[in-house]
Order: C-alpha cells, then structure tokens, then sequence
C-alpha cells in the first residue's frame, strides 16, 4: 500500500532523477545518504528504473573496491 506523499516533498524516483541530472552519476549508498530514504526502498527504484530504461548502473573501481554506479541514460539512448 503507498502512503501519500507530504506536500512539497519529492517522491524517491524524483530525487533520484534530480540527483542523477545534477551530478552525472551516483552510488547508492550516496543516492541513500542524500534523498533520506531507506536503502532497500531505493535500490528497489534504481532496479525498476534500469528495467524500464532510464537509467543504466555499471562498475567502479576505487582503492582496490568495487562500487556499482548509476547515471541517467542521455536523451540519445532513451529515443532507441
């Protein structure tokens, strides 16, 4: 069951689209860190979104450890 939204404030899907828009590229613990919501309730999101196109998610490498990272397919890639 989905609760309603407060006023004002965004859903998960779109502070995970205005991050994306505004940085390029995140992780999900900074995805987490920067919308205020559960884990799980984003990396389920992320899952959807990758499914239905709009985002692709990839491997980064930093200091020997493995990130996955997340980034807004371009205009280009979402016309296909």
């Amino acid at each position: 069951m989905r609760r309603a939204r407060e006023k004002g404030k965004m859903t998960v899907r779109e502070a995970i689209i205005a991050i994306l828009a505004a940085k390029g590229s995140a992780t999900l613990d900074y995805l987490v860190e920067r919308t205020g919501y559960n884990k799980n309730l984003v990396l389920v999101t992320l899952s959807n979104m990758a499914k239905e196109g709009i985002i692709s998610r990839g491997w980064m490498k930093y200091a020997g450890k493995k990130f996955r990272i997340y980034r807004l397919k371009g205009r280009e890639e979402l016309l296909k």
